[in-house]
C-alpha cells in the first residue's frame, strides 16, 4: 500500500467515523420529541444502535490499517562510524525513532548489540568518502559480527556522510558571513588508496559552488596529488578558509593539515575552520 493509499483511507475511515457520530446524535434529538409514534421511536434507536457499529468498524478499521502500514514500515537503523569520536552523530535530514537505532565503530562491530533479523536494517556508515573501510572491510565485519549461523536481517547500505547534500549546506551557512573578494575556501580530503579518487570531496565542492557562487573553492589532499600545502599558492585570494573535508576533530586535523606558517610563506592568511561533520551539530 502506496503512502497516498494509506493516507486516503485513513481519511475516509475519518469521514465514516463522523458521519457516524453525527447520525447517533441527530437520532438521539429526535428521540425526545414526545409525540413519536412506537414505529418511528422503535426506527431511531435502531438508527443509533447502527450508527454506533458503523463508528466502532470505522475505528478498528483505521487501527488495523496503521498498524498494518506500522508493521510494513518496521526497520532498523545501524549507524557505524569509523571511530568512537562519530558515533554520536546522526545522519543528516534522516528521522529515526530512538528505540530502532543501533550504533557502533568499525572496530567494536564483533562485541555491539546488532539490530536483530525481524526487520529489514539500513545500514549508515558514517564515513567522509567511500572506500575500503567503508565497503568491503565494512561489510566483512558485519559477516563476522552476525556470525555464520545466526540469522541474518537484510542489510541496505546508504551513501557515506561525504556525499549528503546536507554537508554543503551546513558548510555554506557557516563560509557564507566569512567569505569576500579576496578570500578564498580550500578543502582538503583524506587521502585515498583507491586506483581513482573517491568522489564525495569533488561532489562537496561542486555543491558548495552552487551554493556561494562566485566564491573560489579548491580542493587538495593531505599528502596525495593535489597536495592542500602545494594548493595553496595558486589561489588568487590572499585569505584562506580551510575546511578539513574529515569526520572529527583528530590526529589528522592536528599533523597534516597546512599551517599558518605554510601559508605565510606563499603570501596567504590561513584561518582554519572545524572538521566538516562537526558542523552538523551547530
Amino acid at each position: 500500500m502506496n503512502r497516498t493509499l494509506y493516507h486516503a483511507l485513513l481519511l475516509l475511515c475519518a469521514a465514516v467515523f463522523a458521519a457516524a457520530v453525527w447520525g447517533s446524535v441527530d437520532c438521539g434529538a429526535r428521540l425526545d420529541s414526545p409525540s413519536l409514534p412506537p414505529d418511528v421511536e422503535s426506527h431511531l434507536r435502531g438508527l443509533i444502535y447502527f450508527h454506533f457499529a458503523l463508528a466502532q468498524l470505522a475505528a478498528l478499521t483505521a487501527i488495523s490499517l496503521v498498524y498494518c502500514h506500522h508493521h510494513k514500515q518496521k526497520r532498523y537503523y545501524l549507524i557505524i562510524s569509523y571511530n568512537e569520536n562519530g558515533m554520536q552523530l546522526n545522519p543528516p535530514g534522516i528521522r529515526m525513532p530512538a528505540r530502532r537505532v543501533y550504533r557502533c565503530h568499525l572496530n567494536n562491530l564483533d562485541t555491539s548489540h546488532l539490530p536483530p533479523a525481524d526487520a529489514p536494517v539500513l545500514v549508515y556508515p558514517m564515513f567522509m568518502q567511500s572506500g575500503t573501510s567503508s565497503g568491503r572491510k565494512l561489510m566483512e565485519k558485519l559477516q563476522q559480527a552476525y556470525g555464520t549461523d545466526a540469522p541474518k536481517p537484510q542489510l541496505f547500505f546508504q551513501p557515506v556522510l561525504g556525499a549528503s547534500p546536507w554537508l554543503a549546506e551546513a558548510a555554506a551557512r557557516t563560509l557564507c558571513p566569512m567569505l569576500d573578494a579576496d578570500t578564498a575556501v580550500l578543502v582538503v580530503a583524506h587521502d585515498s588508496t583507491l586506483p581513482e579518487p573517491p568522489p564525495e570531496p569533488a561532489l562537496f565542492c561542486r555543491r558548495l559552488r552552487e551554493l556561494l557562487p562566485g566564491a573560489e573553492i579548491t580542493q587538495g589532499y593531505i599528502s596525495q596529488a593535489p597536495q592542500a600545502s602545494s594548493v595553496l599558492s595558486t589561489l588568487k585570494a590572499r585569505k584562506v578558509l580551510l575546511l578539513p573535508f574529515l569526520l572529527t576533530e583528530g590526529l589528522h586535523t592536528r599533523r597534516d593539515l597546512p599551517t599558518a606558517a605554510q601559508a605565510a610563506a606563499c603570501g596567504k592568511e590561513l584561518t582554519r575552520l572545524p572538521a566538516l561533520a562537526t558542523l552538523l551539530h551547530e
